[in-house]
């Protein structure tokens, strides 16, 4: 039986290659991806994050140029031109309806009736209130605002103003003077009693050519401009909040990360009483102690702000300093800061990076928060915070002084949070080639 199988026809057997070239490995055809260039890629996958970060860019856009794109500032005699709580009027959503500058009033019917054309857009409700004699109607307030202010009150008023020689001339300049009833001689100037145009003397243009955004305040001044001051303020001072911390806490915790010992006893034991410290008592005894300007602010967010940061680099350091080619560096002779700044922190910078983006809206949210409740308050300008304090007081009435506002920081934090989720998922070395 053995021999039977060993005695096997030779020239069954046939070479594989039998063209004496050899087997060649086959040279590979794609390119090298490397770490940063196969984040970048997978981040772009993402469409949330892609349109997050296009969001973000807009709006940092108008908070550097929005100040200065849309310049309609009446003069200081706002309060008394009427020019306050405007509602918003954008010329090409006026054509379809929105934001076409009308809001609903209610007042004296025989003061409806006697508006000139135009002004009343439609009749909703006639015979209202406690003596019926009371109409409520949708008008063009823009127009309605002017007519009040130069012409004739509610109750049936002449609008007359006493101006100086200056701000006549200025009328008179503007073709804002509709009528001079009186020049009155006094002791130290005169006076000249006059009807005018008021949105010609405030603003220099007609209610029609006249559009506010996003309306007036109490102020009478654009809610547009004021809102992305209030925004620039607020970006900056985050961004700046946020580099700062970060640089504090990385610079620290890699120094304890790395060395660890007694000094990672002594620093746990720091960090547990600063971490302890409620934050809004701690805010709020230093702004009283030395008031709220951007830098006490600066100061307040800083004091233990950079304890998140010192948290996630020494975990990371703590992560990698035991790692392979950290041991290999340090017995090539390499020298602990290039060990620590050139081998183990690129390797945790991906996680930086997103809680970077992450805190940028988490200051936000957080001075705004405080702004809003009136613990922090700048001086001479306002924060989104107060805005959406004002915007809550006046909701009913003037419903647009809260919806932007909080239209612009609910849009803020959800691009910020959905792009720090994107640069999480980019970062993360374990989805690395994964489709």
């Amino acid at each position: 039986m053995t021999n039977e199988k060993s005695k096997i026809d030779k020239s069954k057997f046939v070479f594989v290659n039998n063209d004496n070239k050899g087997i060649n490995d086959v040279a590979l055809t794609t390119k090298q991806v490397g770490y940063y260039k196969d984040v970048f890629i997978r981040f772009k996958k993402n469409k949330a994050s892609i349109v997050s970060f296009i969001i973000i860019l807009v709006i940092l856009f108008f908070t550097l140029v929005g100040p200065v794109l849309k310049k309609v500032e009446p003069l200081s005699k706002s309060n008394e031109l009427s020019m306050t709580y405007l509602t918003p009027k954008i010329p090409i959503l006026e054509k379809i309806g929105i934001f076409d500058g009308s809001k609903t009033v209610e007042t004296n019917s025989k003061f409806i009736n006697s508006l000139p054309e135009g002004i009343v857009i439609k009749i909703v409700e006639e015979g209202i209130g406690s003596d019926g004699n009371k109409t409520k109607a949708k008008v063009d307030y823009y127009k309605y605002v002017n007519y009040v202010s130069s012409y004739y009150t509610e109750d049936g008023v002449l609008a007359t103003r006493n101006l100086t020689l200056d701000e006549y001339n200025l009328a008179l300049e503007r073709n804002a003077v509709i009528d001079l009833i009186e020049i009155k001689k006094m002791e130290s100037d005169t006076l000249y009693v006059a009807r005018i145009d008021a949105f010609r003397f405030a603003l220099n243009q007609s209610p029609e050519n006249t559009y506010f955004w996003f309306g007036t305040g109490a102020d009478g001044k654009d809610l547009f401009t004021t809102m992305w001051n209030a925004a620039r303020i607020s970006i900056l001072l985050a961004t700046i909040v946020s580099v700062v911390n970060l640089i504090i806490g990385t610079i620290i915790g890699a120094f304890i990360g790395y060395y660890g010992g007694w000094l990672d006893i002594l620093f746990d034991r720091i960090i547990d009483i600063l971490g302890s410290l409620p934050f809004i008592a701690l805010l709020t005894i230093i702004i009283v102690k030395f008031g709220s300007s951007v830098f006490v602010v600066f100061i307040a967010f800083v004091a233990t702000g950079w304890l998140g940061s010192y948290g996630r680099t020494r975990m990371q350091f703590y992560r990698f300093k035991t790692r392979e080619y950290v041991l290999a560096a340090r017995t090539l002779g390499a020298r602990d800061r290039r060990i620590m700044f050139k081998h183990i922190l690129p390797n945790g910078m991906g996680l930086m990076i997103t809680a970077f983006s992450l805190s940028i809206p988490s200051f936000m949210f957080g001075e705004a928060t405080y702004s809003y409740l009136g613990i922090i308050k700048y001086k001479g300008t306002v924060s989104i915070g107060e805005l959406l304090s004002n915007g809550q007081a006046m909701m009913t009435n003037h419903p647009h002084l809260l919806l932007f506002p909080a239209i612009f920081i609910s849009v803020l934090m959800l691009s910020f949070n959905l792009l720090g989720n994107g640069l999480r998922d980019a970062f993360n070395p374990s989805l690395r080639g994964v489709e």
